[in-house]
């Protein structure tokens, strides 16, 4: 095998036609240059220069083989580059998963950061079931996951994010809507609309918790269309839940925040990742949520009084 110094050597030689700049260029002496060339050649079988008193010139089989040394070397100095950004997260795939949307939050603008910061990175999308998502993790398919709910994950890392108030969707005109503040009990008698995507069950389950009891059963009812479709479906005293509140088309639909005792009713949003990830890329990352959200990757925060159930 040839060393690849030893190449940098000749390569160093052939551009300036001299031994002694080439020696200059890598601080060493002259003779101990002139002696790993000697050296290379005899390896290879092959003289590569010729020497005079003025210097050395390039034989015809030196010229072919520093051809292809050159591309050799170059190709060697362009991985090594690779790996170095690769270590420094500036280069590579970071894999994100999430339910919902990205938009929310702040976690686009953390998005963006990223991309302002580590532009040569491909950021990976991938949407989901929370399941789904928190498996990947597990399993070192997605780097880390942005998913409703309370953590419950125990070998996973998590950071609680933010929250989002539920809301519910109510035709325009309807009396409920006059009120100040609108609880869960004042919808005891209406049947709930929510989306079988995710967080839709998280959502199905909180309704269930605020309402059940020994005499009455909340009627939630769970579509498989986006929430964006679901006001489109509430006729008659159907209503829609959903995180956050959206536009609707014709505007007649009118979103409310819900509240309990303790005051609205949200739906809290946490980053789940592996302690036993090692893509520098995600530390990256993981550096400006810290950044945006004003959080330290070693808190454990509680979600705040009036998260879900």
């Amino acid at each position: 095998m040839i060393e690849v110094h030893l190449l940098r050597y000749a390569l160093a030689a052939a551009d300036t036609g001299s031994f002694s700049r080439a020696a200059d260029q890598f601080r060493v002496k002259q003779s101990t240059l002139s002696k790993r060339i000697r050296h290379l050649e005899l390896r290879i079988g092959l003289p590569i220069f010729t020497r005079t008193t003025q210097g050395v010139a390039l034989t015809a089989g030196g010229v072919q083989f520093l051809a292809r040394a050159r591309l050799i070397v170059g190709e060697l100095e362009l991985l090594s580059a690779q790996t170095r950004a690769m270590a420094r997260g500036e280069l590579g795939t970071l894999r994100i998963g999430f339910h919902g949307s990205l938009a929310g939050g702040g976690m686009r603008a953390v998005v963006e950061d990223f991309r302002a910061a580590c532009p040569d990175v491909v950021v990976e999308a991938n949407e989901g079931g929370r399941e789904q998502l928190l498996d990947g993790v597990g399993h070192d398919r997605l780097d880390c996951a942005l998913v409703a709910g309370a953590p419950a994950v125990e070998k996973h890392c998590s950071l609680y994010l933010w929250s989002e108030p539920l809301m519910v969707g109510l035709p325009a005109g309807d009396p409920l809507l006059e009120r100040d503040l609108l609880y869960w009990t004042d919808l005891r008698s209406h049947t709930f609309l929510v989306t079988r995507a995710d967080p839709g069950n998280l959502i199905a389950s909180i309704i269930a918790a605020r309402l059940a009891g020994p005499w009455h059963v909340p009627k939630v009812i769970s579509q498989a269309v986006s929430r964006e479709n679901l006001p489109a479906l509430a006729t008659g005293n159907c209503v829609t839940v959903t995180a956050g509140a959206m536009a609707t088309a014709d505007g007649g639909f009118v979103f409310r925040e819900v509240h309990d005792a303790f005051g609205p009713t949200r739906l809290d949003h946490h980053l789940h990742w592996s302690s036993a990830n090692t893509n520098p890329a995600l530390v990256h990352f993981l550096t400006l949520v810290e950044r945006r959200f004003g959080r330290s990757l070693q808190e454990s925060e509680r979600p705040p009084r009036g998260g879900e159930a």
